[in-house]
């Protein structure tokens, strides 16, 4: 016979308050009986210890010896919305170009005046010379490199530094000279985007502008902390956000979603599971609620004219997921849901391209730190 407990064992063995453990009910994560009360809820243990397991995180590691309150006004994280400077991120997409975020994170206005994008073909020239001698590389490779080849010239704002590796970046990756970026970076990766792609490419950018004190940007404020010029700590700052399990985790979704292509989503959903795995671009360690950034990536996604084949693919594994985890979806999983369907390279680099502006922001932070404070602690 079955073992049933109450809602709260229940929720305390999931680890989840009882609003979520009903919303497990509603979803069909979990059964719900009723006593003979009539009213009280009842729960199989088996059932609810087995969703707990599933979901359950790994026991937490020691906590590690570079361990540094820091203090920034770039972004903070909301439940409801990200802020940049103060402003909310949801709002900014609906409303500004990604030029003008990238300024308002640089400089704390969001101007983006035209004469501050012109594009320096003299750094574009050496950019591309220096990448073409390293192929074959792969793109975000070619970002790192394109980021190291710029000169650091005497006066030189980080913001303007920024500027002009962001203006080169798309003619680096193949697009046109001429245009915002997230035009020229979508005429990079293909030959006549329908204006959707090139919104949605946008929108994705203005998301991932900044997220805080992720790693790939503590990276560049321990780099700023050394003093090193703006393009080697935004190089670092590329080459952090490299790792499958930072920037590169889109990728390991966009593949969940060629497997249920190929097979079925269910099959996909239970293959990305096995071993104790954690489905790529569901989750997250900050939204208990929801990554915010999700849906608004995810609609724009929608719009795109595409084969309704690609569109229905990633339907499928969301609802194929709700049906075998607790976690919700992310905004990696969105970005991935925009390379699937645009039918752009598994490895384009948009996370790495967002970044460079909020990562610029906190490496003008740290300048205003005292210098070396980053050191591990042996033991």
């Amino acid at each position: 016979m079955s073992t049933l407990i109450g809602a709260k064992e229940a929720a305390a063995t999931l680890g989840v308050t009882k609003p979520t453990l009903y919303a497990y009910v509603s979803r069909g994560l979990v059964t719900r009986q009723v006593a003979v009360d009539g009213r009280t809820s009842l729960y199989d243990r088996a059932e609810v210890e087995t969703l707990a397991n599933r979901s359950r995180r790994r026991p937490p590691a020691e906590r590690p010896s570079i361990d540094v309150q820091i203090a920034t006004s770039v972004t903070r994280l909301h439940d409801d919305s990200p802020t940049y400077r103060g402003q909310r991120v949801l709002d900014l997409v609906e409303s500004h170009s990604f030029e003008q975020v990238a300024d308002l994170l640089l400089t704390g206005e969001a101007t983006g005046r035209a004469t501050d994008w012109k594009l320096d073909r003299s750094a574009l020239a050496r950019s591309r010379s220096i990448v073409d001698a390293a192929t074959p590389i792969d793109p975000l490779g070619a970002l790192s490199l394109t980021a190291r080849s710029l000169e650091h010239r005497d006066g030189d704002q980080t913001a303007t530094v920024t500027r002009r590796l962001l203006s080169i970046i798309p003619s680096v990756l193949g697009g046109p000279q001429r245009g915002g970026i997230p035009d020229r970076l979508s005429r990079a990766w293909l030959r006549r985007p329908a204006p959707q792609v090139v919104d949605a490419v946008e929108r994705a950018l203005i998301l991932l502008a900044d997220h805080e004190l992720a790693t790939s940007t503590l990276a560049v404020r321990v780099a700023a902390s050394v003093r090193a010029a703006p393009p080697a700590a935004l190089a670092a700052g590329l080459d952090v956000v490299a790792g499958p399990l930072h920037g590169a985790a889109s990728q390991a979704a966009v593949a969940l979603f060629e497997h249920a292509s190929e097979t079925d989503p269910a099959d996909a959903v239970r293959s990305g599971l096995g071993g104790g795995r954690r489905l790529p671009g569901f989750g997250h360690t900050v939204y208990r609620r929801g990554d915010p950034r999700f849906e608004p990536l995810l609609d724009a996604v929608r719009a795109i004219p595409a084969p309704p084949e690609r569109m229905a693919v990633v339907d499928e594994v969301i609802r194929e997921a709700g049906r075998s985890i607790g976690h919700l979806p992310n905004i990696d999983l969105a970005l991935a849901a925009l390379i699937h369907v645009a039918g752009l390279a598994s490895d384009v680099p948009l996370f790495g391209v967002a970044r460079l502006a909020g990562w610029a922001a906190h490496y003008d932070e740290e300048l205003g730190e005292r210098p070396v404070r980053f050191r591990g602690l042996s033991r």
